[in-house]
């Protein structure tokens, strides 16, 4: 279908909208969350030059996450503004005039939303992991990207993983502490304490696991200690004073685990999900995360197609009684979805069922709707 000059006008009207509430409401978080935690970026700041640059350097980073949190709530206030406009115009009753029906203006504005949902996944898949790292530093130059450990127990061979203070960018754990546990991993309970562990990706030659520098005790004196399951586990390396120690437990699974699956890509995602090392909670996290990312399009579609019959009703008082229904109808629908996903966080339903409700009964009100919408 060919864009006519009309369909031109609402698809740049739609991305104008759209980045002016982005940028509007970037801004005042920027305000906000900037005056809110003044004191942390100035920890080690000599000058006013350098607060400025630390500070625009962080809000750089996170406009990218900011982005894929609001990015489709505010595709469908742009949409609704659009429509709101174009009532508020009379240029609706031309278009009627003409028989052209009113959904047929929803293909130029269908259309920036795929593009911003596009947006938003080429940010989710590309963009938002090469940065984890800086997404999740502290707003202090002197702390950096160092976060407390939080740990973790591989639930795939027992061993406990903790330490001092983790760092995101070099992937490193200050004063690791590793326990093998008893009877699966050593004949008895076997502390490991590092200076420093380095996670490493699986390689062609070897597993994923840690890199203990500086460990005490040596392998030599642990050896005798370890189970047939132990020496698979915990192998000696060409320096004598570290070891490696297998476990698919990685960095980012040691601090903020709650939200660590929102900074990998959807591959690495269904990786983390087939693997037994994780908890069941964080694997249902991490399910939940998965079908949210593969519902969000088809929710912002059908955020559209329920919001315009709301705004451009056959029977309407006024613009503003039809926004404040429509606003309230979508936070409605938005919080049925936030309680769904609740309850499959904590085993009510199922993952997938929790993610795809949402979409059902959504469609099932937009496809009612399509009936009080002007002709």
């Amino acid at each position: 279908m060919l864009m006519t000059t009309f369909d031109k006008y609402l698809f740049r009207r739609y991305l104008s909208v759209f980045f002016i509430v982005f940028f509007s409401t970037f801004g005042l978080f920027v305000v906000i969350d900037g005056f809110t935690n003044a004191d942390a970026f100035q920890e080690g700041q000599d000058g006013a030059l350098g607060l400025m640059v630390t500070m625009l350097g962080y809000y750089a980073f996170q406009s990218s996450l900011f982005f894929d949190m609001t990015g489709s709530i505010v595709s469908v206030v742009s949409m609704m503004v659009v429509f709101a406009l174009l009532y508020r115009h009379s240029e609706i009753q031309p278009i009627l005039a003409a028989g052209i029906p009113i959904y047929r203006l929803l293909v130029p504005v269908i259309g920036g939303a795929l593009l911003i949902s596009a947006s938003i996944i080429a940010n989710q898949e590309l963009l938002i992991p090469r940065i984890a790292h800086r997404l999740q530093s502290s707003r202090s130059e002197v702390r950096g990207d160092t976060q407390s450990v939080e740990q973790v127990n591989d639930y795939e061979t027992g061993i406990l993983i903790g330490g001092k203070s983790l760092h995101l960018k070099t992937r490193r754990i200050e004063d690791a502490r590793f326990v093998l546990p008893v009877p699966e991993i050593a004949d008895s309970l076997t502390p490991l304490r590092a200076k420093q562990a380095k996670f490493c990706n699986a390689t062609a030659d070897l597993p994923a696991g840690w890199l203990l520098e500086d460990v005490s005790p040596k392998f030599a004196q642990l050896k005798p200690n370890l189970t047939a399951l132990g020496q698979t586990t915990v192998l000696p390396t060409d320096n004598p004073d570290s070891l490696f120690v297998v476990t698919d437990v990685s960095f980012d699974q040691l601090s903020n685990r709650s939200r660590s699956y929102r900074f990998v890509s959807t591959p690495e995602l269904i990786r983390r999900i087939k693997i037994p090392a994780y908890s069941v909670v964080s694997i249902r996290g991490q399910m939940l995360n998965l079908h949210s990312r593969l519902t969000r399009p088809l929710l912002d579609i059908i955020a559209v197609l329920i919001a315009v019959p709301l705004i451009l009703r056959k029977e309407s008082r006024g613009l503003v009684g039809n926004m404040a229904l429509c606003g309230g109808v979508l936070g409605c629908a938005y919080g049925f979805g936030q309680v769904s996903l609740y309850l499959g966080s904590i085993n009510v339903i199922s993952t997938d069922l929790a993610a795809w409700i949402p979409i059902i009964l959504s469609g099932t009100l937009a496809a009612w709707l399509s009936g009080v919408v002007q002709t």
